[in-house]
């Protein structure tokens, strides 16, 4: 499907709606939001500072929606102060979610608005995020994930139209291994803030494992020199850090690919999701209850509940591609 066909898509999901976006000021955030401006009845943007963001994402948002001439409001709240949140389990994204959802909700009941939308795309579902969970419970949207439209369509479609947006960032609590603390939140951030003053860098992670920090940045050439790396590990130390280390193969996400294998002399690709499936409510054009091969189109899809997906029957890796979109925009994942 065409871009603009997708952007479409959208635009029809928000039209004449009075529409609350979740909003960071990240692409995503601000490809619904500049969308909702155009067609939307009307739109607010709505960030929670939940504490353990950087202190940069709220400036950012702010900035954002002001270039895109939006109501923006921030609503601040100390998700450290939730026991839940504190342990840092696995369940700690589908609380935070679950608790930003909830105060969207109570705006959107006071206020008279008809929906809430977050940015979520497709490309989001090859990655492990738990928080989805709290889109299904509390009937968030995502427009962006409805029509199919990518990481790469996002990009594309800000810069052709010349549409600011900040970088990408997530929760600093994402950083820490064990229970989440002010004091650990506090010494992350000044870490972080550290390495992106002496280097211009944008995307970087400190990591917090038990007392020992792991330095991840989109591009680890520039934290190669001796004396800057002495510098950091002094500042760290100083910090509280025991011991500094740098991976070398720099900030990556874990994302399942599509890979082709030869088998019985035909092609049949697949991709290892890394989260479980809820198969009794993942349908795409059928009623999928089963890990029996089921048809998409011309091609055969099966679906295993540990995540696997399996391609038959298409041509290239380009028509498998598509199958995987249709796959993934009706994908529900099971809570872990």
């Amino acid at each position: 499907m065409e871009l603009q066909a997708k952007i479409k898509q959208v635009e029809n999901i928000l039209k004449d709606k009075k529409v609350i976006v979740a909003f960071s000021g990240g692409s995503d955030s601000t490809l619904i939001a500049k969308i909702a401006s155009k067609v939307s009845r009307e739109v607010i943007a709505v960030t929670i500072d939940t504490g353990t963001l950087p202190a940069e994402v709220t400036r950012n948002a702010s900035d954002i929606a002001s270039k895109l001439k939006i109501p923006h409001k921030i609503i601040k709240e100390n998700f450290l102060e939730y026991e839940n949140f504190r342990e840092n389990t696995s369940q700690r994204c589908f609380f935070c979610k679950d608790r930003m959802y909830a105060i969207l909700e109570s705006i959107a009941e006071n206020e008279g608005f008809d929906i809430i939308v977050d940015g979520t795309n497709i490309t989001d579902m090859l990655e492990d995020r738990p928080g989805i969970m709290a889109n299904y419970k509390r009937k968030i949207k995502s427009p962006l994930l409805e029509a199919k439209i990518t990481e790469k369509d996002v990009i594309e479609y800000l810069k052709r139209e010349n549409i600011n947006y900040a970088p990408n960032t997530t929760c600093l609590a994402t950083r820490i291994k064990g229970p989440i603390t002010t004091d650990k939140i506090n010494i992350i951030s000044y870490a972080e803030n550290i390495i992106k003053d002496l280097t211009g860098l944008n995307l970087v992670r400190v990591r917090d494992f038990n007392g020992i920090a792991v330095i991840q940045a989109d591009d680890t050439s520039k934290l190669l020199d001796m004396d800057l790396l002495e510098y950091i590990v002094e500042k760290f130390k100083s910090a509280g850090f025991k011991s500094v280390h740098l991976d070398i193969e720099g900030y990556r996400k874990n994302r399942g690919e599509l890979i082709g294998t030869q088998e019985n002399n035909k092609t049949i690709f697949k991709l290892k999701l890394p989260y479980p499936i809820d198969l009794e409510k993942t349908s795409f054009n059928f009623k999928h209850r089963r890990e029996d091969p089921q048809r998409l189109n011309n091609s055969i899809v099966k679906i295993s509940e540990d995540g696997e997906i399996t391609i038959e029957k298409v041509k290239d890796k380009k028509e498998a591609e598509r199958v995987l979109l249709e796959i993934l925009s009706s994908i529900r994942r099971m809570e872990n």
